[in-house]
């Protein structure tokens, strides 16, 4: 059996991404999805719990669904790819696909090959555009644009960017995966919703606004069924429900803040700034931003702080040596007996796994604990919210 992996979010699982699973399975026998459990990689609490999304996958053909954890998932685009491709290369899967605007994998190899072991050339580019005040990730494309003009359009787009980064983490850990790029469909920015492949930014608007009608066309008929159950049964975190304790969070800091990861130049003091002049968090975010720290760095700020992530934690993090499982399909004892896994990877499939294991997954569970007080949910999410079955 040949075994793919995937690396998502499913905030919530749409058109697109049931059409990913598709053309993954032209290719492979099963499918194992590495999914961002209570909080995303810009920072925000996932609209649906990991296991009513690792549900909808399920029943999308997914075969099973394992959590990244919140020290890889809430992070920049190079350490999100780099924990999931470490998850997958634990779990011994066959190859990795993911959706990219441009689904060339020679120029996608070779930004990657470039960004990975970058020449003077590309060095010195690098440091001009960063002296003139771009992100990081702005300036990586405007450099790459005067070294190699295809592969500086190629990082102008998001899930481009994010497949390269998977390449240089596969380069890193020495992964022989297969790779299988598959075109994007629908605008990743979108914030309207489309009939053919809306995105997931426009069906959570549609979520908040009641649009129900909306959402339902977005989405697979066996999603939106999981969908309607979760809503049904109030297990739903809308995107201000943390607002109170992101704020409070931030205006208790104090020196600490200086803690944070991915803080420089004092940015620290603006965004606790900026919460002592706002009670809600996208205030908070619009009035900080800067041409420097663009909206996703400070919102994963946010999170970091609410889940005492700081950056000495972040710098001794080793890769992921467990996977936590949130959903199980008819046929997964065959994939996973399939799979050539790593003698030292464990796999946790129960509360008291995760229990055994609870100092490598602390933060997580932790970050299911804030989740739950965002949708109303009881304490102790993490250790109860059991594995998803699919049908």
């Amino acid at each position: 059996m040949k075994v793919a992996g995937v690396i998502a979010e499913y905030n919530p699982f749409h058109r697109g991404h049931a059409y990913h699973l598709e053309q993954v399975r032209r290719h492979f026998d099963a499918v194992v999805v590495v999914m961002s459990s209570y909080f995303t990689q810009r920072g925000e609490a996932a609209i649906l719990s990991p296991v009513d999304r690792a549900e909808m996958a399920l029943r999308c053909g997914a075969d099973a669904v394992f959590a990244l954890p919140a020290p890889w998932a809430v992070r920049d685009a190079e350490h999100f790819a780099l924990g999931g491709v470490a998850i997958l290369d634990g779990l011994g899967v066959d190859g990795i696909s993911f959706g990219a605007e441009t689904a060339d994998l020679p120029l996608l190899r070779q930004t990657a090959e470039l960004l990975e072991h970058p020449t003077d050339i590309m060095q010195a580019a690098l440091r001009r555009q960063l002296d003139s005040g771009l992100p990081y990730p702005a300036a990586i494309s405007r450099a790459m644009a005067e070294v190699h003009p295809d592969a500086g359009a190629l990082l102008a787009t998001p899930n481009n960017t994010l497949a390269v980064c998977y390449l240089r983490a596969m380069m890193r850990l020495k992964s022989t995966m297969d790779v299988l790029p598959v075109t994007r469909q629908g605008d990743y920015h979108d914030t309207t919703l489309t009939e053919a492949f809306p995105s997931a930014m426009a069906l959570r608007g549609a979520m908040m606004r009641g649009d129900w009608a909306g959402v339902k066309q977005g989405l697979p008929e066996a999603a939106w069924d999981v969908l309607q159950s979760a809503a049904q049964a109030g297990r739903i975190c809308r995107p201000d429900a943390l607002d109170a304790l992101v704020i409070h969070t931030l205006r208790s800091l104090g020196e600490k803040a200086a803690t944070l990861p991915d803080v420089s130049e004092g940015i620290e003091c603006r965004l606790c700034a900026s919460a002592m002049k706002h009670a809600r968090r996208e205030d908070v975010l619009q009035d900080a931003k800067t041409k420097r720290y663009p909206y996703a760095r400070l919102s994963r700020m946010c999170t970091h702080a609410l889940l005492h992530m700081t950056d000495a934690d972040l710098l001794k993090q080793e890769l992921p040596r467990s996977a936590l499982l949130l959903g199980a399909g008819p046929r997964f004892r065959e994939v996973m007996q399939s799979l050539r896994r790593k003698d030292d990877f464990a796999i946790l499939g129960s509360g008291s796994d995760l229990r055994n294991h609870a100092e490598e997954w602390k933060t997580e569970i932790l970050a299911g604990e804030m989740w739950a007080i965002g949708a109303g949910q009881p304490g102790g999410l993490a250790f109860t919210q059991g594995v998803a079955r699919g049908k």
